[in-house]
């Protein structure tokens, strides 16, 4: 992989149609509200998944942003409102695996993310974005967010492939020992439609292969973290089950 510069032409490019480069715009101020926010590199890595408060918020740029290309300096710049970067910057703050943040301030037409704590895009990697499960037609900076939203932050293997569904794991938060419990997994495409997915394996206990209706039993004997996983797929959203 080379070292991740790219031609400013060719950053205006990707920014346009894959959303690596985060619109800027105005957002209203408005009070922190809950979202969540999840951080999944394309090996499948999962640095961030939680559920936190978020509003307007500072930033850093950094100089060594440089995935773009153009001149990235050091700096600051307020996001205002709840927004899709302000909350990742928010659990930057939290979770020091995702620190540094990288930006890049190379150009007018917004932030670009280059790299999350040691996750940096080289090459052709990138930052996708989803939110609410779809890709939105908008960058971080102008993505805002309502309470109870879900963003993710995912890097890509390539600009050059598909983002792939997003996969989300449906279970109860309390279950009684021992007893068979049905979950369900579900994939969602960039506009946001789900599908039941086979195949996808229930991680943090043991059970089949979910079926042709994405469902699967699962035993559990104390509290658990479960994760859906499929080949291809981003992974799901992490459960905690409690055993009564």
């Amino acid at each position: 992989m080379n070292n991740g510069l790219v031609s400013p032409a060719r950053a205006v490019g990707l920014g346009l149609s894959l959303s690596l480069l985060l619109l800027a715009g105005p957002a209203a101020a408005a009070q922190k509200v809950p979202a969540t926010v999840r951080v999944v590199t394309w090996q499948g890595k999962v640095l961030y998944d939680k559920k936190l408060k978020t509003g307007t918020t500072t930033v850093k740029t950094s100089g060594k942003a440089d995935c773009l290309g153009g001149s990235p300096s050091n700096g600051r710049q307020t996001v205002p409102g709840a927004t899709a970067l302000g909350i990742l910057q928010r659990a930057s703050q939290k979770a020091e695996q995702l620190r540094p943040l990288l930006l890049s301030d190379a150009f007018d037409f917004g932030l670009g993310l280059c790299g999350i704590g040691d996750s940096a895009a080289t090459g052709e990697q990138w930052w996708a974005l989803k939110h609410n499960h779809a890709s939105p037609s908008t960058g971080g900076e102008g993505t805002s967010l309502r309470k109870n939203d879900v963003v993710l932050w995912y890097l890509s293997e390539s600009y050059n492939l598909p983002t792939p569904e997003e996969l989300y794991l449906k279970a109860p938060v309390k279950v009684k020992k021992k007893s068979p419990t049905r979950v369900r997994v579900f994939a969602y495409d960039d506009a946001g439609k789900r599908r039941p997915v086979a195949g996808a394996k229930v991680k943090g206990a043991d059970s089949a292969p979910t079926n042709a209706n994405g469902y699967t039993r699962v035993e559990l004997k104390k509290k658990t973290r479960l994760i859906a996983r499929a080949s291809g797929l981003i992974p799901s959203n992490r459960v905690t089950v409690k055993v009564k």
